[in-house]
């Protein structure tokens, strides 16, 4: 565990509070345009973002898929993300969960009044079957606010919005992000001796 339980579970509420005032502040001729993920429109990367509260509440009632028991947030990174198909069907799930979005802030607000009610009501070690091996709740919870905290930013940026990230969503994304990147690399950068270089992404 990269963080303490009780951030982990911190930051996934206020991730949860901070996509939730984003999807409100998106106007109604914004959510078909394209935004700076890719060739997602708004909705579809809301709907993609919302995937993060779905996948969690599927997970844990879930069957396992594999025997394989993954130990932390960043192994279950560098397993699903070892597979090239993993990213292609991200975006074929996005824009098929955007079609199905009619109404992202008010099926927002009731996916993640469910989902946090559920978390609040499971162990940190409830096993959760995801679809590349088991994992604790409090470490799937982890990968969660990854998601939830870069597509947020991604969203605010998209539409005109003031980006931000609050301090416990922001120490476990960090604690996570940093674990998956090369610790020279980032300690030459962030000490100004050297740049990251161009599309530098430790997701990609």
């Amino acid at each position: 565990m990269l963080q303490h339980p009780a951030t982990v579970r911190a930051g996934f509420e206020e991730a949860a509070e901070t996509l939730l005032r984003v999807l409100r502040g998106v106007s109604p001729e914004q959510w078909d345009q394209p935004n700076a993920l890719g060739d997602l429109t708004t909705r579809e990367l809301a709907a993609h973002a919302l995937r993060a509260f779905i996948t969690v509440e599927a997970y844990l009632v879930a069957d396992p898929l594999t025997e394989r028991v993954l130990a932390d947030a960043c192994e279950y990174y560098t397993t699903a993300l070892g597979d090239p198909a993993v990213h292609q069907g991200v975006i074929a799930r996005a824009r098929q969960a955007g079609r199905q979005l009619s109404d992202p802030v008010g099926e927002a607000e009731v996916i993640c009044a469910r989902v946090l009610a559920l978390v609040a009501a499971s162990a940190n070690d409830e096993p959760v079957n995801s679809f590349v091996g088991q994992i604790t709740l409090i470490e799937y919870l982890a990968t969660r606010v990854v998601e939830l905290g870069v597509h947020t930013l991604d969203l605010a940026r998209a539409t005109g919005q003031h980006v931000e990230m609050h301090g416990d969503t922001a120490a476990v994304v960090l604690s996570v992000l940093t674990q998956l990147a090369s610790p020279v690399q980032l300690i030459l950068a962030l000490s100004g001796r050297e740049s990251l270089p161009d599309n530098y992404n430790v997701l990609g």
